[in-house]
């Protein structure tokens, strides 16, 4: 049996209410551990660092021990973790986060998000640095945290051709006309750089609204995808206040629906923001789990 019609029976059995949800989960553990690939005709094409995932999420500050991971992974909803993987202005250490951790959470069966948290718009307050007004300067910052952000994904093991998720605050100030076009030419430059053989997949993370996310659907090229904060608590990475459903429409979405929060699985209690992904993720197979996400 191929791996596509492996896919659609799993299609079919996922759809509510037909098949419990840790059967479904058993299912792809099963498949994992043979290391089939469950893939949708559209996502083949994809390199196999960057596997395009439909599922829900979690991210913490600090990336969880592998025994809270583990608790997090059996019988949940989850399918993927957002990492922090550095940057100046990242805000926990990350005693966790190692090559093997990123090896060990992969074998339990995780995707992974990884997201960098450098210098932010200078508009912002409260933030721990900001790149510069002036758009080339911004530009080449953009280039430079592309650069950092790439050497600190190979030395957690994740190779080529994965998504890295820039991490972009909107903390209440006022964005002048400067303000927007120096973060705009700043993630050009995180685009360009990150486009340059080896070439990775080029995200951005912001507030869906105060983040004016959906202007940067007019940079060339444009991002790979895009990871609004909208704490809606709807799920669906097609509800986003503020962006046109027009934009990153085709695979290239995740959502941060509500933010930090006490969650409990398995007895073990994590403070985490709920997510979902229709897009890129890094470290595991293609898989589309449910769809709420989409």
């Amino acid at each position: 049996m191929t791996g596509r019609n492996i896919y659609h029976i799993l299609m079919i059995m996922i759809a509510p209410p037909r098949v419990p949800h840790i059967v479904i989960r058993l299912l792809f553990s099963v498949l994992l551990v043979a290391g089939i690939t469950v893939a949708d005709s559209q996502f083949a094409a994809a390199a196999p660092a960057a596997q395009r995932q439909v599922g829900k999420g979690l991210d913490s500050c600090t990336a969880p021990s592998l025994k809270q991971m583990s608790a997090f992974w059996k019988n949940t909803p989850y399918t993927y973790w957002g990492i922090y993987i550095g940057g100046s202005t990242r805000g926990c250490n990350q005693p966790n986060l190692t090559a093997n951790w990123v090896r060990q959470v992969t074998k339990q069966g995780w995707a992974l998000l990884p997201i960098w948290v450098g210098p932010q718009n200078p508009c912002q307050p409260y933030q721990a640095g900001h790149f510069s007004k002036n758009a080339k300067t911004a530009y080449a910052q953009g280039k430079r945290e592309a650069k950092l952000a790439y050497n600190a994904l190979h030395a957690l093991g994740l190779p080529d051709n994965s998504p890295i998720d820039y991490d972009l605050e909107a903390s209440g100030g006022r964005n002048t006309a400067a303000c927007v076009t120096a973060t705009k030419y700043f993630v050009q430059g995180w685009v360009n750089q990150l486009h340059s053989p080896p070439a990775q997949r080029a995200g951005l993370y912001t507030s869906t609204c105060n983040g004016f996310l959906d202007q940067f659907a007019t940079l060339n090229p444009d991002l790979d995808f895009i990871d609004g904060a909208s704490w809606d608590r709807k799920p669906s990475t097609m509800v986003m206040p503020c962006v046109s459903t027009s934009h990153w429409n085709s695979h290239g979405r995740h959502k941060q629906y509500l933010g930090g929060h006490n969650e409990s699985w398995n007895k073990v209690r994590l403070n985490v923001d709920s997510r979902c992904g229709n897009s890129f993720v890094a470290g595991n197979t293609n898989f589309t789990y449910g769809r709420v996400c989409a």
